[in-house]
């Protein structure tokens, strides 16, 4: 694709080429594309698409990609001659368009970096990029192991089945021999970010038996013990990570190496809904900074203000800011081995307990399974909580096999003997609506205590519908830990119990004859 990059530079009207963040504030703000806010961060509207488009995300089909990509509704086949039909389409855009370019790197371990390099027609979404991604100054890679292009014009509507496409949408990978990313149709930032983290579960996993990980992730401020969080979006992966009393790696994409864990960016996007300084701290005051990008949020036209309650444009409000504005940072953005990880379920069904123990197979068949309840907003059409298996934790974004990094995972875990226990952040005592989420501060205090290893097996019971062990926790209130004693009718929880649990069962049944143990 380098022929593509070179024409880009010989016909857009001109090419802003690493302009700062202060620059790229004027452009915006001239180009009519977004507000400065009381607090100095850059307030952007992306409407209509203010979550992914996941069914608008293609992976090129060729002899390369036939038979290693894992084809279906989340990777999309098309064409190499339909995309090459795009591109010229693309070119054509492109003439006489200012376009705004930025290089970086992806993959905080030296030793396994990759540059970035993006070509946009937007100047937020180079500052959404130099956020996110990892800065020049900021890391001295001991080598860069691979390129990735990307071509993002988001003002460029597609024709749908005209252009072999679905909708006015296109998020497009190319994997082979160059690797080249193509977005049109869309402001949502996240698009940049989330073909990226496409691209690097393939990339990683099949060139270097790298685990690439959806995950957050932190250490001990003494020891350097890490914990690994892992979650689809509104699980609390963010939260539970950025926490004041350990160093913060990385909130969202990591990648488990032979000797430790690796962000794979530099930055975090962090939802915003309903955000508060007495509760996020860190995550608001960065929020809250100059350089910060924050999506869809509303705020009072005159003052510039912020309301984080407000979601009438949407609930995946959004800030994206670089490591450097959480005190908490671990600024080599790497850590050790895990010791302990949690997989986060924001159950809708109020069917789980707020933790569970994972032994032997549950720890590979629950990342397999993935489960949690897919949250309003955060991709188009859903609007209230409902039941998603998305595997790996990661299944919009696994170009491979699912049971490829499953298996992975779990002999990572045998391995090193990682603790790996099972947190419900959803609905408790109830299901949704009919009940409220489980108190964040609760979740901390259970979080703290396994980081501690202050889990007591010997207070624990098999559940009788799934099989975890439950413990119960020290100074939080015992009946949290039996879910069925918080309902007002218990038949009416085991009914809602076993729906779920055959829910686990079933979607397994693919995958029972491919799980290596």
């Amino acid at each position: 694709m380098l022929g593509i990059i070179e024409t880009i530079k010989k016909v857009s009207k001109k090419l802003y080429n690493n302009l700062s963040v202060a620059e790229l504030y004027e452009h915006t703000i001239l180009k009519g594309l977004g507000v400065i806010s009381s607090s100095g961060a850059l307030i952007v509207n992306t409407s209509p698409y203010t979550g992914r488009s996941p069914k608008d995300k293609f992976i090129v089909y060729d002899d390369y990609s036939r038979d290693l990509v894992w084809w279906g509704d989340v990777n999309c086949p098309i064409e190499r001659n339909k995309f090459e039909l795009i591109l010229q389409k693309a070119l054509k855009y492109v003439e006489n368009r200012d376009i705004y370019k930025w290089d970086g790197y992806v993959g905080a371990n030296p030793n396994y970096t990759l540059s970035v390099s993006l070509f946009t027609e937007s100047p937020y979404h180079v500052i959404f990029s130099n956020n996110l991604f990892i800065r020049k100054n900021e890391l001295k890679p001991n080598r860069i192991v691979g390129n990735i292009n990307i071509l993002h014009l988001p003002n460029l509507k597609l024709e749908g089945e005209k252009d072999g496409v679905r909708s006015e949408v296109a998020v497009i990978l190319d994997l082979y021999p160059e690797p080249f990313i193509f977005i049109a149709g869309t402001l949502y930032c996240g698009e940049i970010k989330k073909a990226v983290f496409t691209f690097l579960n393939y990339f990683y996993l099949e060139k270097f038996d790298i685990l690439p990980m959806h995950c957050g992730a932190n250490r001990d401020l003494n020891s350097m013990k890490t914990a690994l969080f892992f979650g689809l979006s509104g699980t609390g992966k963010t939260t539970l990570s950025t926490d004041s009393s350990r160093r913060l790696i990385g909130d969202d994409e990591h990648g488990w190496a032979e000797n430790d864990i690796f962000n794979f960016e530099g930055g975090s996007y962090a939802k915003i809904i309903k955000l508060s300084f007495h509760k996020e701290r860190e995550i608001y005051l960065a929020t809250n900074k100059f350089g910060t990008i924050i999506e869809n949020a509303v705020y009072d036209v005159n003052t510039r203000e912020i309301d984080f309650s407000d979601n009438s444009i949407t609930e995946n409000t959004r800030s994206a800011y670089p490591n450097k504005y959480i005190e908490i940072m671990e600024q080599t953005l790497m850590g050790e081995i895990p010791d302990t990880i949690f997989f986060l379920s924001a159950d809708a069904t109020g069917s789980l307990p707020p933790i569970s123990i994972l032994e032997g197979n549950q720890v590979l068949e629950y990342f397999l399974l993935g489960y949690t309840s897919r949250l309003a907003g955060t991709e188009r059409g859903v609007k209230d909580p409902e039941p998603t298996f998305s595997e790996a934790f990661s299944k919009p974004f696994l170009p491979l096999n699912p049971v490829r990094y499953a298996n992975k995972l779990y002999e990572n875990v045998k391995k090193y003997n990682t603790d790996v226990y099972l947190l419900n952040t959803g609905w408790i005592g109830n299901k949704y609506p009919l009940s409220n989420r489980i108190d964040l501060s609760y979740t901390r205090t259970i979080v703290r205590d396994a980081l501690n290893k202050k889990i007591d097996r010997s207070n624990s019971y098999i559940h009788p519908v799934f099989g975890f062990r439950v413990p119960v926790v020290d100074g939080l209130p015992s009946e949290l830990f039996r879910p069925h004693n918080l309902w007002q009718n218990e038949e009416e929880y085991y009914n809602q119990a076993n729906n779920l649990r055959n829910l686990f069962q079933e979607n397994l049944k693919k995958y029972r004859n491919l799980i290596s143990r």
